[in-house]
């Protein structure tokens, strides 16, 4: 009966080391760990739909739409984990607040997250910011750019990227205005002559405390350097946040996706999630089967 209970209780032990190691690469899955897909499937997120939601940019969350869905924290928003580099001496975590509204015409994404030195001061390359970069037609995309900003290692292909910052020069305060918005490819990044701009922003920022970004963008722009949002698909995007830092010095997520699909075509279950459910099904099945058989013996 003794070596059955220290039977039970190792594979117990065995199972939640698993949990544990499970766990701690899925939220250590961070440059220079590799290519984020070999720690977990990408995030897919469903934008909430709001066919006639208009918005008043100026870095202010009170429309409607966002204090309905900021409240919640499933589909069209999520909470994001952006790391430095891993073990790095100056890592650092950033955990960034994000919801997705779709409209008829346009696209908002609200990104809240917390900077305890906000509005750097300390000269013209050092500055916050936040970025992302969508796929246009890369076949195997990745947050992962073990060769600088080139998709040659994913298979060639465009890229669009979305890049606000915030100087000390910066405009104030609730100031609204266009971003940049660049695209790179298999080699090099492309001219920004060759583009037009075509993301709308707005920020305000607590003191030493926070940001709140608003992000606007029409879904389709016939810009060919840009990703359409035209089809009912999965957008496939991760981000970046500097943190008084410059191009060099910045968080970066895994990859994440915007899932225009049905819901109903769309729901994902992490691998990791399916790993832990099995694994405490397996657990209850191992103390119940032990449980009837000693209350058998003991009958």
């Amino acid at each position: 009966m003794k070596k059955r209970n220290i039977l039970r209780l190792f594979i117990i032990i065995f199972s939640l080391l698993i949990l544990i190691s499970i766990k701690f690469h899925s939220v250590n899955a961070f440059p220079p760990d590799g290519d984020c897909k070999d720690y977990h499937k990408v995030v897919n997120i469903i934008p909430y739909y709001e066919k006639s939601a208009s918005i008043n940019l100026d870095g202010l969350p009170n429309e409607n739409f966002w204090t309905v869905h900021t409240h919640e924290n499933e589909n069209g928003t999520l909470i994001i984990p952006l790391a430095s580099e891993s073990y790095g001496p100056d890592f650092f975590v950033v955990y960034l607040n994000m919801t997705f509204v779709l409209t008829a015409t346009y696209l908002y994404v609200l990104c809240q997250w917390s900077d305890n030195s906000t509005k750097p001061d300390l000269g013209a390359s050092i500055y916050d910011g936040l970025y992302f970069c969508w796929n246009i037609n890369v076949p195997n995309f990745s947050s992962y750019f073990p060769t600088g900003m080139s998709t040659l290692d994913m298979g060639g292909g465009d890229v669009d990227s979305w890049d606000w910052s915030c100087l000390i020069s910066s405009p104030p305060n609730g100031s609204s205005y266009y971003c940049r918005d660049k695209c790179f490819g298999t080699y090099v990044w492309y001219s920004p002559s060759l583009e037009t701009e075509d993301v709308e922003v707005a920020y305000t920022y607590r003191t030493n405390t926070s940001y709140t970004l608003e992000i606007k963008r029409k879904l389709i722009t016939n810009d060919p350097y840009d990703v359409q949002f035209d089809q009912s698909k999965i957008y496939k995007f991760n981000m970046g946040i500097m943190d008084d830092g410059n191009h060099e010095d910045h968080a970066i997520s895994w990859t994440h996706a915007l899932d225009l699909r049905s819901p109903e075509s769309s729901a994902v279950i992490h691998a990791y999630n399916i790993i832990i459910i099995l694994s405490f099904s397996a657990i209850a099945l191992v103390i119940i089967k032990g449980n009837i058989k000693y209350n058998i013996k003991k009958s």
